[in-house]
């Protein structure tokens, strides 16, 4: 018995189910250039402000911050140092980044406000692209920009600032690419999630994150979730891969990027472990628990390991000793991307009130959670301090 199969049933599988628009653009929202730009740098100038009165209050000396130590350990950079300049490097994108901005620990709390406001600007452009009305992107937006942590993080921690932006875009092009069949936003997100690692060291595993967690959302074409894991990751592994070669090859070993420091700690595991158990370890794994339910509700309960895996991957980074100094609240701060992220789009007025209400809950948890946080409470005081 002859058959025959058409070109159509052989590629059927690749015809996308769900498109986001039929020319792969989404409108730019502001809609021209200098109000985006004007927006950004009105935000901005918010967490500039906030730097230069934490700079007033802090004395001119930021010491025990994250933009001092990077300030410090750019500065003590030589480039003549063979192959261990990849290491003193790590993260190399910051560093280099670190290298010709002007003014220490303060010119990089300017560097990372203006990071700041360019991602609060696509956290709100993604929400209105999704047609949320504005009560709810006025609601999720401020559930991140308002935040101590958030706010804690632009203005002393260039380099987890800065990673997160990346991280940030990444997720959003990420959803483009699995649930609206977008290819270029999936090239980007596997470019994005890379610049991530090698921005922060702590999120040096976001981009194999995102690979597995992109195939728990909803596709867009039939047996494309291997395929789009591989994009997603492809990008980070072979830096990595190349990086681990180099390091193989002369003889400095293959975590040279690491400064071959990278092992399991059963010393940090223990105290992860019974950080759980604490009122602050209840607040870190709130904002699983509460996107986790949200995505059951909104009909997607895949998307909620999601947030599991990533929260894993974190406590990884922790235990292997990746946790830089002045770090504080970045796990909650990639929750929050990932939930507006895969926040899908609806027109249900019950569902956009669920939305609401959960954003809410996480600008709670924010809160929440900067008071348990030492360093929270110190970066806080000083800026109370100066008010009074």
């Amino acid at each position: 018995m002859n058959s025959t199969v058409s070109a159509a049933d052989a590629f059927s599988r690749d015809i996308p189910r769900r498109v986001e628009s039929p020319t792969g653009r989404l409108a730019k929202i502001p809609a021209g250039r200098w109000q985006r730009w004007g927006l950004r740098l009105v935000i901005a100038a918010v967490y500039a402000a906030l730097a230069v009165w934490l700079n007033a209050g802090y004395g001119g000396d930021w010491t025990g911050t994250a933009n001092a130590d990077l300030a410090t350990r750019v500065d003590a950079l030589r480039f003549d140092s063979g192959i261990a300049v990849i290491g003193d490097l790590y993260p190399p994108i910051t560093s280099l980044i670190a290298l010709v901005i002007p003014g220490g620990a303060l010119g990089l709390a300017f560097a990372g406000a203006f990071l700041g406001g360019i991602v609060v600007q696509q956290v709100m452009q993604a929400q209105i692209r999704k047609g949320f009305p504005a009560s709810v992107t006025i609601i999720v937006t401020l559930a991140l920009a308002t935040t101590p942590v958030y706010t804690y993080t632009v203005t002393t921690n260039f380099e987890a600032t800065l990673g997160l932006m990346f991280f940030a875009l990444g997720m959003l092009d990420l959803v483009r690419f699995v649930t609206r069949a977008n290819t270029q936003a999936g090239f980007r997100a596997g470019l994005l999630f890379a610049c991530s690692a090698l921005s922060d060291v702590y999120l040096v595993f976001s981009a194999l994150v995102a690979a597995l967690g992109g195939a728990l959302l909803r596709q867009s074409r039939t047996g494309a979730r291997l395929a789009n894991a591989i994009v997603v990751a492809f990008p980070t592994v072979a830096v990595f891969g190349s990086l681990a070669l180099l390091g193989a090859a002369f003889g400095a070993g293959p975590l040279m990027m690491f400064r071959g420091d990278l092992s399991w700690s059963t010393e940090r595991a223990t105290a992860w472990v019974e950080f759980l158990a604490t009122p602050s370890g209840v607040l870190y794994l709130a904002p699983v628990a509460l996107i986790a339910l949200a995505a059951i509700a909104l009909g997607s309960p895949w998307a909620g390991l999601f947030a599991v895996l990533l929260n894993a991957a974190t406590a990884v980074a922790f235990i292997l000793g990746l946790t830089p100094p002045g770090t504080a609240g970045t796990t909650y701060i990639m929750l929050v991307f990932l939930a507006i992220a895969i926040i899908p789009s609806t027109k249900s007025r019950l569902h956009q009130g669920l939305i609401g209400v959960a954003a809410i809950l996480l600008w709670g948890i924010g809160w929440a959670t900067a008071f348990t946080w030492p360093v929270l409470r110190t970066w806080m005081e000083t800026l109370g301090g100066m008010a009074s």
